[in-house]
């Protein structure tokens, strides 16, 4: 699921991050079993039975997400308008994040037992299947981060991110936004030993899921979701910006972020009565 691939970001409301690609947040999540189970089997090449079966368990755990989760995300919006007010501490963003990555381990924690059996019903072929993807992606990832073209590439996925987040930004703020990113230091080979260590750790879960072993699967899939030392430096450029960014913003600009939170807050209620 894309959501529980990603990880936990300095933006917080990572979960709910990860089911905004489009413009609409009702639209991608009534979508979401649909989307998510073709990632899925992108990655796994499933057969039509098992497709089948992911499907059942993806919309019953969005029954479950409807029902039990969506308060968690109104709540986690409240909490972040209560940052905007006064300025925005790096005490209130690491709230925000524990609260995020609270619902994350929830929405494991549920999901484990319903892809357990479809887990341990993968062909050995199938396993290899989501080995190489993985592995495609990671090339992918290091050729984008590689070369002059990194920093811009960076820039790009610092800006999308706050965007989806804040909202539109003005041309100024954006440009602020691209300039610290393409300045930040990135050391390539050690965040790529870090991904590297993330997929091992992503398998290793996945097979201890399949094994019936739950919780050691969720425990490992919610490590990480937790910043590497070799992550950390990257990491604390990402908060300094992102403080400085909230805390430079006029009063008319706040006040577009409220508005933005306050259409998710609509967005989310309708979306609790079905």
């Amino acid at each position: 699921m894309p959501l529980l691939k990603r990880l936990a970001t300095l933006l917080a409301l990572s979960a709910l991050l990860g089911l905004i690609g489009c413009s609409s947040l009702t639209l991608a999540y009534q979508q979401f079993p649909l989307l998510a189970g073709f990632w899925a089997n992108s990655y796994l090449d499933l057969d039509s039975a098992q497709r089948g079966k992911l499907k059942e368990q993806l919309q019953a755990w969005q029954a479950w997400h409807r029902r039990e989760e969506l308060p968690q995300w109104l709540a986690l919006l409240r909490q972040a308008h209560a940052a905007l007010d006064d300025g925005v501490t790096r005490d209130e963003l690491l709230a925000l994040e524990r609260g995020a990555q609270a619902s994350a381990e929830r929405c494991l924690q549920h999901a484990a037992p319903l892809l357990a059996p479809l887990l341990a019903g993968l062909k050995p072929e199938q396993w290899q299947h989501l080995k190489k993807k993985m592995d495609e992606k990671s090339l992918e990832w290091r050729e984008k981060h590689s070369g002059s073209g990194g920093p811009d590439e960076r820039a790009k996925r610092y800006t999308t991110n706050l965007e989806r987040w804040l909202g539109d930004l003005d041309r100024s703020t954006r440009k602020q936004a691209r300039a610290d990113a393409q300045g930040w230091h990135f050391d390539l080979p050690a965040m790529a030993q870090a991904r590297a260590n993330r997929e091992a750790r992503t398998l290793e879960a996945l097979r201890a899921w399949s094994r019936q072993d739950l919780a050691g699967g969720t425990a490992l899939l919610m490590g990480n979701l937790q910043a590497q030392p070799a992550e950390q430096p990257y990491r604390e450029q990402i908060m300094a910006s992102l403080l400085k960014l909230l805390n430079g913003m006029t009063a008319a600009q706040l006040e577009q972020v409220r508005k933005h939170w306050a259409d998710w807050s609509a967005e989310l209620r309708t979306l609790q009565q079905g």
